[in-house]
């Protein structure tokens, strides 16, 4: 079988090196994977087994002089077309879906809503108990004016 070094392995990729490279660093892909001369080399047919490798039209260098490949041939995905019957079915299937989702909002809306009474019914309350807490405040104000001033004396010990 054919080996490749990580550069070319990522240019036939479309990978990065460092993808590359943490492949060739797996337990399972020792057997693919040999050293010659310091480099390390990737068998071919292994590598096409995780990647899939694409074909290279012309390439263009960018204005940061890294060449980029541009296709040669645009491929058109062929749309067959399906039986009335497989259609139908599939058009139940999303109104199913599309009503059970209808159901689902009504139901967390509801439960927003019920969150919200809750949450406003509590504020009331605490408000009612700031009232309170205000009314006691002010009573003990009007009764520590009402006391007499202690005289304070000029000596602190």
């Amino acid at each position: 079988m054919p080996y490749i070094p990580v550069k070319e392995a990522s240019h036939l990729t479309g990978k990065s090196e460092k993808t590359i490279r943490r492949l060739a660093n797996n337990e399972t892909s020792k057997p693919y994977i040999t050293y010659e001369e310091g480099k390390l080399l990737i068998e071919v047919s292994y590598l096409q087994q995780h990647y899939p490798l694409i074909k290279h039209g012309q390439d263009t260098e960018n204005m940061h002089g890294q060449t980029i490949d541009t296709p040669t041939q645009t491929s058109i995905d062929i749309v067959q077309p399906q039986s009335p019957v497989t259609l139908q079915h599939t058009i139940d299937l999303l109104k199913q879906e599309l009503k059970h989702k209808e159901e689902l909002y009504h139901q967390i809306f509801h439960e927003k809503d019920k969150r919200i009474e809750v949450l406003e019914r509590s504020l009331l309350m605490l408000g009612e108990g700031i009232k309170k807490d205000q009314e006691k405040a002010e009573v003990i104000q009007e009764e520590s004016e009402a006391l007499p001033e202690k005289k304070r004396r000029w000596w602190h010990w």
